[in-house]
């Protein structure tokens, strides 16, 4: 199955809108650039293929670290230092916590900023964050996309607590803006596959409890950023008993795909290409926005089991949801989204990587060849059957071996699901994080492959309640 080309819709209906941003209009200018960026995205595959430049695994990586050191304070907020990742623990209304956030994060904002602006949108040639070539839009008219879309759909709180960012990072509104939808933008530009996870709990884990693993696969370029700027953002708001973590880049204000709240309550969402559409609308809310009010407004997976089925996302996603008791995915795209159920050791282990499963796709996912989305299929293969020995024995810390496991070994396909050290074959996904939870202990372990070992973060230390 090939990667289809997808355009910006600024609604649901047409991309010939007089006012929307069509990715046709740009392929006439990719296409004298198509054999330049493609042989150097095959020379980087080379390279790495080549067993003398290939880079080894530190086995330092597989270590925890549990220590975080406090940096800073800004009316009411705190940023910590954990390794490479920076925890910034924000306190008071929207409003307050933005402008603590702009404060704290002002260097890494602003660095990365600069960074996405002068090679992902502005430069016309070359491969783009997620290291594939495609057609490159430049700044000022994805702000302008944006800001009339997806910032027009934003609940008021988050318009203000963006407001407050831009205030005391520097940034215009419309700067900070672009740079909240920053994963929308590599999604729309350019598209990505990658991500693998899992859940397992009651007799499929050691101690009954839920324990989930993932890898959140982008470009190589993407993951270098994140050594400098990977931020978990604590927004302990005064108007509400329940705090959020999410596992962001810095810039992120208000969206995130990896999430977890004071309950327990965890998502994170993988892509789901076999049903992503051709086009895919911008006026409306973006979901990795929208993953920020479930976890501030629900408590459960039994929730969301009511709430999540009336959605749609604004991409075709695979979003899984768990709590201390029990997890499960929801398939979710721009035209509706469906509930699904455990499928192994009697539904007590589930797991997805990018392909949509659920028969009212009327999808024939059996017919796909093995290397379709970057081996999605084997990918998700290979985590099942990894969990589903000695499951008695399924913990944090299986998970975290397991997320070791390489997809690609000196250019052949084996028993893992990550892309740390070789990309997939033709594809360029690499492993941008990894995270473990438990939702009970309220902890995650984050880890950014090459970059630091696995953080353990104790969200209870940063929570309010």
């Amino acid at each position: 199955m090939e990667r289809k080309r997808t355009e910006l819709l600024t609604d649901d209906r047409s991309s010939h809108s007089p006012t929307g941003i069509s990715r046709r209009r740009f392929m006439t200018q990719s296409a004298a650039l198509g054999a330049v960026a493609g042989a150097m995205a095959l020379g980087m595959f080379v390279g790495l293929a080549n067993a003398a430049d290939k880079p080894e695994w530190d086995v330092a990586w597989d270590e925890i670290d549990s220590k975080a050191t406090k940096l800073a304070e800004f009316e009411g907020g705190q940023l910590y230092k954990q390794n490479a990742v920076h925890i910034v623990v924000l306190n008071g209304s929207y409003y307050d916590m933005g402008r603590q956030y702009g404060h704290l994060l002002k260097e890494q904002i602003k660095w990365h900023f600069e960074e996405l602006k002068k090679d992902f949108f502005v430069t016309p040639a070359g491969n783009n964050p997620v290291d594939q070539p495609a057609p490159l839009m430049n700044h000022e008219e994805l702000t302008k996309l944006f800001m009339a879309g997806f910032y027009q759909a934003l609940p008021y709180e988050h318009k203000q607590m963006i407001k407050g960012a831009a205030e005391t990072s520097g940034l215009a509104l419309e700067d900070m803006v672009f740079m909240d939808s920053m994963l929308q933008a590599v999604l729309y530009s350019a598209g990505i596959t990658g991500c693998t996870s899992a859940a397992v709990w009651g007799k499929a884990s050691r101690d009954g409890r839920v324990y989930t693993g993932r890898n959140h696969d982008f470009g190589h370029s993407w993951r270098e950023r994140l050594g400098k700027i990977g931020v978990v953002r604590i927004t302990n708001p005064s108007n509400s008993d329940l705090s959020v973590a999410a596992l962001t880049r810095a810039g992120q204000v208000t969206s995130a795909i990896d999430l977890m709240n004071s309950e327990g309550l965890y998502v994170e969402f993988n892509n789901a290409d076999n049903i992503r559409p051709e086009s895919l609308p911008t006026k409306m809310r973006g979901t990795d926005n929208l993953a920020f009010s479930l976890l501030s407004d629900y408590q459960s997976v039994e929730e969301l089991d009511v709430v999540v089925p009336s959605l749609k996302s604004n991409d075709a996603l695979l979003m899984m949801a768990a709590d201390s008791t029990q997890a499960r995915y929801f398939e979710i795209s721009p035209s509706m989204s469906v509930r699904t159920e455990p499928q192994f050791l009697n539904g007590q282990l589930t797991s997805r990587a990018n392909h949509a499963l659920h028969p009212i796709w009327n999808m024939d996912v059996d017919s796909d060849p093995d290397r379709a989305i970057a081996y999605s299929k084997v990918r998700r293969a290979n985590f099942v059957k990894y969990l589903s020995k000695a499951p008695s024995k399924n913990d944090d810390a299986k998970m975290r071996t397991f997320l070791t496991k390489q997809i690609i070994v000196d250019g052949k396909v084996s028993d893992g699901a990550t892309s740390s050290l070789e990309p997939v074959l033709k594809q360029n996904d690499w492993t941008s994080y990894q995270t473990v939870t438990i939702p009970a202990e309220r902890k995650i372990y984050w880890r950014i492959p090459t970059h630091t070992p696995w953080l353990e973060i104790d969200l209870k230390r940063y929570f309010k309640n």
